[in-house]
């Protein structure tokens, strides 16, 4: 930090917080929207969601469409999973296939909605369970530390390139915790932090 004008330099992390930054980006608005409280005024979007909440459910296909619309999903969900801190709470996909033992070694089969009709006539009512992913990291390489510049920037860490900028005497280090709180202000219930920073 700056001390004198009171601003964020820069500041340097690992790649658990880069992940989740990064995950912003694979957020769909109407999730964008929903999360900032509709606050986020992209447009008229904030607007468009806030007129499909108020349709009537018979204006739609079905009530699906509206919680379609209002809940998207993420196309980045299986990777998000692995976040340290994911902000987006959008109730996870599930997977069903056939309880019949044919279809599930032949056919392989699967729907996301519950009681689906499967090609033989049969009801797609078994979850599906999906293996848990090891990996290091989500979009970055595991142990690897990064710069964020206050514009967001994000660049391998290289500290006394950037401390270059700023005299070292005006310049303070802080220890910050991140959680889903600091990644998303809202006026619910502040949550402990889950990542140390």
């Amino acid at each position: 930090m700056d001390k004198e004008k009171k601003t964020v330099k820069f500041a340097e992390c690992g790649n658990d917080f880069v992940d989740v930054l990064l995950s912003f980006l694979t957020m769909p608005i109407g999730t964008i929207i929903r999360l900032t409280d509709k606050e986020s005024k992209i447009g008229g979007m904030s607007t468009l969601y806030e007129s499909v909440g108020r349709l009537d459910v018979s204006l739609l296909q079905t009530e699906a469409c509206r919680k379609m619309l209002l809940h998207p999903k993420n196309a980045s969900e299986e990777h998000c999973k692995n976040l340290k801190v994911n902000i987006d709470d959008t109730e996870p996909t599930k997977y069903y296939k056939c309880s019949c033992d044919c279809c599930a070694k032949n056919c392989g089969l699967v729907s996301t909605v519950y009681n689906a009709q499967c090609g033989c006539g049969q009801s797609m009512k078994t979850q599906k369970v999906e293996r848990a992913s090891s990996k290091d990291g989500v979009f970055v390489k595991g142990n690897m530390k990064f710069i964020i510049r206050d514009d967001l920037q994000v660049s391998p860490s290289d500290s006394m390139k950037e401390k270059q900028g700023s005299s070292t005497s005006v310049l303070e280090e802080k220890e910050v915790d991140v959680g889903k709180e600091e990644a998303v202000p809202s006026s619910k219930a502040p949550q402990p932090p889950l990542i140390r920073r």
